[in-house]
């Protein structure tokens, strides 16, 4: 097993076990830290990523319940090994009933130790490739959804490229995770090209279009993706170079084991885009692109993806929340959602954290609404950030999702559309301050 990029944390108030597991460890190739009391085990789980946490459940100023308890609630994909002497057994197995992965029992053997951190990392593994995309691409009912369930399926039986057209929030990364799922890709990789909307940043990318060897952000990528898919968000702000090089790719390649499909996505109207690309990428694109449907007016579909948006808020939550009062659903039916279907999952993120009960009730509607008036211009999901400089907005979003989900960091990543060691990332960028 690869263990290179693997992250643990030991936690234990005997200083020379922590050496004796972080040399042990170390060797293996894993990337430790340690830690010999509660509130420094705590720090630097807020400073980094950690994928696994090894953990005494005695402790002179914590016992494991609160602490693990603590990380199950700051960061549910954090897995937990506890700690334990022979006469805590049946605490240490009380403690996999409160969300441990599995329990080890001093004197630690190294061999056992070992075995037991590649279970619960397979597991995860597993239980993440099973559910890879289970949140991120849905069946919606009704036959709009049904032709583009038919348009994609073509484009990954074909192995075609192809552009997507959709508002913000419509679910363009979803659509390429689909069709890198259910294609032929697996196990090649799926690498994304991001290219900033502001002019700012797309001069800036320009000037520093090459790198040391002498390859474009655009060519680096796609040679990264080898035999994969390859994702361009943003087209139309590849610069002109660029497009041409994307036009040589989409024309020449040759369909063997190394072709590599390109998925590309825009926000814009097919007006703007022709006045942005160049004429034969913009005809060759606008041929039998896909255009993604907004979620306003479609009762059944809302309703739809509340519900299934409600079980993903129980399961990282750890709520039990049954139903939707019938006034909320109404409310969300009426509501425009012109972020779609983003705006919808933050919307009902926000709706379960506000629940104590098991249903959803109609006196939440004006923390979601406002005062009972409909709004169909924007939800009272996160506060408007308007007249921020750019490298001040994305600092805010992260901290306004950050209290969204109550400092879950999880669900952060979630409502950014981000993966937890990204938010991490930007979290320590940004020095963002963390209450939990």
């Amino acid at each position: 097993m690869d263990n290179v990029n693997r992250n643990i944390l030991v936690i234990d108030d005997n200083l020379t076990v922590c050496l004796m597991l972080k040399s042990w460890l170390v060797k293996k190739g894993f990337s430790v830290e340690t830690a010999t009391n509660v509130l420094e085990a705590k720090q630097k789980v807020k400073e980094q990523p950690f994928d696994l946490i090894l953990s005494d459940i005695r402790m002179p100023d914590a016992d494991g319940f609160s602490f693990l308890s603590w990380v199950k609630k700051y960061d549910s994909d954090i897995l937990v090994i506890m700690m334990t002497g022979y006469a805590d057994i049946e605490s240490a197995v009380e403690s996999m009933k409160s969300g441990a992965v599995d329990y080890i029992s001093k004197p630690i053997e190294p061999e056992q130790l070992f075995k037991k951190i590649d279970e619960a990392i397979i597991l995860q593994e597993r239980m993440l490739k099973q559910n890879r995309f289970s949140d991120d691409f849905i069946k919606f009912p009704g036959e709009e959804y049904e032709q583009l369930y038919k348009q994609l399926d073509h484009i990954i039986e074909n192995n075609q490229h192809r552009l997507i057209l959709g508002d913000r929030g419509t679910g363009k990364l979803s659509v390429v995770k689909y069709i890198y799922e259910k294609g032929t890709h697996l196990p090649k990789p799926l690498v994304i090209l991001d290219n900033d909307k502001s002019a700012d940043m797309v001069s800036s990318y320009r000037k520093s279009s090459n790198g040391s060897d002498g390859k474009s952000p655009l060519m680096q990528k796609f040679l990264e993706a080898k035999g994969g898919l390859l994702y361009i968000r943003q087209i139309a702000y590849l610069d002109i170079n660029q497009q041409d090089e994307l036009l040589n790719i989409l024309t020449r390649q040759k369909k063997d084991d190394d072709f590599t499909q390109v998925i590309m996505s825009s926000e814009m109207r097919k007006e703007e885009l022709q006045k942005r690309l160049i004429p034969k990428l913009y005809n060759l694109v606008m041929q039998d692109c896909i255009a993604l449907p907004t979620l306003k007016g479609k009762k059944e579909v809302i309703i739809f993806l509340a519900n299934h948006f409600l079980q993903f808020a129980n399961s990282t939550l750890d709520k039990q929340i049954d139903t939707i009062d019938p006034i909320v659903q109404d409310r969300l039916a009426d509501y425009a959602w012109p972020e779609n279907i983003q705006e919808l999952k933050n919307c009902i993120i926000k709706a379960a954290l506000l629940t104590d009960d098991t249903t959803i009730p109609a006196s939440i509607i004006p923390e979601l609404f406002g005062n009972g008036v409909k709004n169909n211009n924007r939800l009272q999901l996160l506060n408007p950030i308007q007249g921020l400089r750019k490298e001040y907005y994305e600092k805010e979003k992260i901290m306004e999702a950050l209290e969204l989900a109550k400092g879950n960091k999880t669900m952060a990543a979630s409502i950014l559309n981000i993966d937890r060691k990204t938010l991490y990332n930007k979290i320590k960028l940004y020095n963002v301050l963390t209450n939990n």
